[in-house]
């Protein structure tokens, strides 16, 4: 008998045939159900345009199956469009303001300061707290935002942001001696090391050894591993995309030309390890019983133009950079040895750049970018003439506040309500420099996209783009031009030409599945509720999102057990916080993937 702490029910162990025992805290209640198990395969940033015409040339046949045997279509993002709350809300099935997570920083509720969010600030419960509760056996891979681990009843191998691969990353923790025997050489993140003879050779094949790892583990737990639900979340082609979306139109005989296949090569070797873990399930006699999901938590594009929010609110008279001499900004450069690194972003060439950083170390030159971000973040702006102000990733705006930003000059109320108004209708003037082309779509006020108890902590307007190849971030730099158009962003010698689309990718396929159709109007907040109730769970009423039925034959939605998981679950209590040097590891990857 084993006992889970994140809820008040008890289980047996779960056999993998039809008939069920499900322990309450007092008597016990005995069910017969035609269950289903549930495979998922996330692509992130996975998206149709690359696909489906590489899946029509050939080059994958192992998802041009899957297409074709069941049905697919478009699966619609989060708003922003970024991997923290659209996996979190994946896996919840319920929106930012139920589950509290709307990027990968926040702003420490004692100041200005930035935090690194992670999975200990989920306070909804997900799938799989629920699915564990109810006797169902589940295992991760990869997930992103699924570190630190719950406790659930199988295995957790968390994946981004874990700041290291140690026993703290894996549920439960005696499985980290299992998880470097399988794979001693395991990592999260692939680093970018521009100091190597290719470096852009050199990280293609460190996303490829990634896919190899994540294909290797996976195919361990599924014959190792009794399982319900199954998830593993390949990153790579999305680190792939934003790195080399450019180097698909190199011309020949370009030293980018070498790189023009990359994002296809990804895509193909993840493509392969689908089909060895399809084989692994055929393998065990269960692909008659097993839906399998492939999805992506958002589309990808090529970048155009990164847009410097906190730019723009300054030129519109919304914000005020420090401009004093003694600024703190200058202190610490001094404290340094005197460098000239205060005109690092606008003088130094990345020939430079990188010579600075062979000169300082890596490590110290880290240690240096950390405190940059910090003193960016908090003695550049003059909060005291400051209304408004952008930060994360996307387009994310907050007013100062009075009474809930420390130095908050904004009255609520009237004047709140007036200059939400007036900085969405200036933002909706916001237009292409080369084509003059609007690029907004529309400037949402928060409650307009979020409800529950976590709104408060939304930002005031979040913008959306009218195409996402604009893309916005709040960065603090008074010397950053408001369009930046380049490869390179500053402190990352990683390039950066792909950026996120709202449209991501859906294929189900299975037992009970329509075959041939187009998926129409899915949304990731969707695919808990689907996928609870293919296990035969009836999703919580919290859920926002709705059972996937064009996807089900007529009549598989009738064996749905009418249950639901008890008492407090979701995060184990624990809160997490970063040291200074992981949170520095963490935002560096942010930075150099444009979120920053």
């Amino acid at each position: 008998m084993a006992e889970l702490p994140v809820g008040s029910l008890r289980f047996d162990e779960p056999d993998l045939g039809h008939r069920r025992r499900i322990h309450k805290a007092q008597g016990v209640i005995t069910v017969t159900v035609a269950q289903k198990r549930v495979l998922v395969i996330g692509l992130d940033g996975g998206t149709f345009d690359l696909i489906e015409p590489w899946a029509a040339e050939g080059y994958l046949p192992n998802l041009a199956h899957l297409m074709s045997d069941g049905c697919h279509g478009y699966l619609a993002s989060t708003l922003q469009p970024t991997s923290a709350p659209a996996w979190v809300t994946f896996m919840t099935g319920v929106n930012q303001g139920k589950h509290g997570l709307y990027d990968f920083v926040r702003r420490r509720p004692d100041g200005y300061n930035l935090e690194v969010t992670n999975a200990s600030q989920v306070v909804a419960p997900t799938m799989f707290d629920i699915a564990s509760q109810l006797g169902r056996r589940v295992v991760t891979v990869n997930i992103p935002y699924t570190f630190p681990p719950r406790s659930i009843n199988g295995v957790m191998i968390a994946g981004p942001f874990a700041p290291a691969v140690t026993r703290d990353m894996v549920f439960p923790t005696a499985y980290f001696d299992v998880l470097k025997a399988i794979v001693p050489d395991y990592f999260i993140l692939p680093d970018y090391n521009p100091r190597v003879a290719e470096p852009l050779a050199a990280y293609a094949d460190r996303l490829l050894q990634g896919i190899e790892m994540r294909e290797r583990l996976s195919l361990y737990l599924l014959q190792t591993e009794p399982w319900d639900l199954f998830t593993v979340v390949f990153t790579a082609t999305d680190e792939v995309q934003h790195a080399y979306w450019h180097c698909q139109d190199a011309p020949e005989g370009s030293p980018l030309a070498l790189y023009r296949h990359v994002i296809r090569d990804v895509y193909r070797r993840v493509d392969q390890a689908i089909g060895a873990i399809m084989a692994q399930v055929n393998a065990n006699s269960h692909r008659r019983e097993t839906i399998v999901i492939v999805m992506s938590d958002h589309g990808a594009g090529p970048l155009r133009w990164m847009i410097n929010l906190n730019r723009w609110l300054a030129e519109a008279g919304y914000l005020q950079f420090r401009t004093d001499s003694a600024s703190p900004l200058r202190w610490l450069w001094a404290a340094r040895g005197k460098r000239l690194v205060y005109t690092y972003r606008r003088y130094v060439s990345a020939k430079m750049r990188t010579a600075i950083r062979t000169r300082l170390g890596a490590h110290r030159f880290d240690r240096i970018k950390g405190g940059v971000e910090s003193v960016l973040l908090t003695s550049t702006i003059d909060w005291r003439h400051t209304r408004a102000y952008a930060l994360g990733a996307g387009g994310n705006i907050f007013i100062n506040l009075k009474g809930r930003e420390p130095a908050g000059i904004v009255q609520p109320g009237t004047e709140y309500e007036r200059l939400r108004q007036e900085i969405a209708d200036a933002l909706a003037t916001l237009s292409d420099p080369e084509t003059d082309h609007p690029i907004v779509r529309r400037v949402y006020r928060r409650e307009e996209l979020y409800h529950g108890p976590f709104l408060d902590q939304a930002p005031d307007l979040v913008i959306q783009w009218d195409n996402y190849s604009c893309w916005g971030r709040g960065r603090y730099d008074s010397q950053a031009p408001i369009f930046e158009a380049q490869s390179h962003f500053e402190f990352s010698d990683l390039p950066l030409s792909g950026a996120h689309r709202p449209e991501g990718i859906l294929i189900v396929s299975g037992p009970g599945i329509r075959s041939g159709i187009q998926i129409k109007r899915a949304r990731l907040l969707d695919l808990a509720p689907t996928i609870l109730s293919l296990l035969a769970i009836q999703p919580p009423p919290e859920m926002g999102g709705h059972l996937l039925h064009d996807v089900l034959l007529e009549g598989e939605t009738e064996h749905i057990l009418q249950a639901t998981a008890e008492g407090g679950i979701g995060a184990s209590g624990r809160r997490f916080d970063y040291s200074p040097e992981e949170a520095e590891k963490i935002s560096q990857h942010l930075r150099s993937l444009g979120y920053l």
